[in-house]
């Protein structure tokens, strides 16, 4: 049975998928999400429902409209089958009750903001705001029914009694926002350029008071892994490209270097404590250098290349959701 509600949760997830996908393109677009009904983007053409089944029509119509043949985008499928894939899993884990239907929606969420960023390298603030609206309620009811205790205080002469987990997610919103917009101040400072935008912070803010201040910290440590692991080959094969030979073997040799004292590290191998903290302190050093060079090539740079950093804390965030 567990198969079968996991299987129908995947479904449901298929379905839900294709919602977001309208809301992400009117969102954007500033169309109702109700009228008019779907239709071709490119000839305006009424949709059958036969032409609206998540993934199953654009494997059938072979990523192409039906009516004007103009190809299909495929953040439709993708988004369809990545919403399936969550749903069935926070099924899995979390079984069924309203800590899964709140997931479900924050989930949900979550995955408008990162193809929102991701496609216009913007995030709408209502759908933040719903976030964080939803991580309060979340938190102040202890839906998740965690072993958290309550706090009891006098305001005016009545004793209130909240959730832990309310004061967490409070200090989650303040805290996850108040740092991003802490980095995006000093960034904007050191390189006078916006390289960080409100929208990062309102996303980490939301995910603060969702997931707890706790969580929003390892969210946070985890998108700099995530978004330095996706960044780097583009900003690599970009440099090597332009041939800034420069700064392509500086960021080659620093990672070779972090790589081989990763590797000490893991094998135990610096038998010298003055070895070892000579090796420290050249992968240091090297990371400075590297940190001054992408610094100079910010300043310079006329059009530099945006990866935005909104999907890196949503993919964070589900790295939580499931593994931890």
């Amino acid at each position: 049975m567990t198969i079968f509600w996991t299987v129908y949760a995947f479904i449901i997830g298929l379905c839900i998928g294709s919602f977001l996908n309208v809301v992400i393109l009117r969102g954007l677009s500033g169309e109702s999400i109700v009228l008019p009904p779907s239709h071709c983007t490119n000839c305006n053409h009424k949709l059958a429902w036969y032409d609206n089944i998540p993934v199953f029509s654009y494997l059938f119509l072979k990523g192409k409209c039906r009516y004007c043949e103009k190809k299909i985008s495929l953040q439709y499928p993708a988004v369809e089958f990545f919403t399936g894939i969550i749903f069935a899993g926070i099924f899995y884990k979390y079984g069924f009750g309203g800590n899964m239907f709140f997931l479900m929606a924050c989930a949900s969420l979550c995955i408008v903001l990162a193809v929102t960023d991701i496609k216009e390298k913007v995030i709408l603030d209502g759908h933040a705001y719903l976030l964080i609206i939803l991580g309060l309620v979340y938190n102040f009811f202890n839906i998740a029914n965690e072993n958290f205790t309550k706090i009891n205080f006098w305001i005016f002469g009545l004793n209130i009694s909240i959730y832990q987990s309310f004061v967490y997610s409070l200090l989650g919103l303040i805290g996850g926002y108040g740092v991003m917009m802490g980095i995006a101040f000093l960034s904007k400072l050191i390189t006078k350029k916006d390289c960080f935008g409100e929208g990062d912070a309102y996303i980490l803010g939301a995910l603060g008071a969702f997931f707890g201040i706790v969580n929003a910290i390892v969210i946070f440590i985890l998108s700099i892994v995530i978004w330095g692991g996706l960044s780097v080959p583009v900003f690599l094969y970009k440099w090597f490209k332009e041939k800034n030979y420069k700064m392509f073997s500086a960021i080659i040799l620093f990672i070779t270097a972090a790589a081989l004292f990763g590797a000490g590290e893991y094998f135990d191998i610096f038998t010298s404590n003055l070895f070892h903290w000579f090796s420290y302190l050249l992968v240091a050093c090297t990371g400075l250098y590297c940190c001054k060079l992408l610094l100079k090539s910010i300043k310079d740079e006329n059009k530099p290349v945006v990866i935005p950093y909104g999907p890196a804390l949503i993919f964070g965030a589900f790295v939580i959701l499931f593994l931890f």
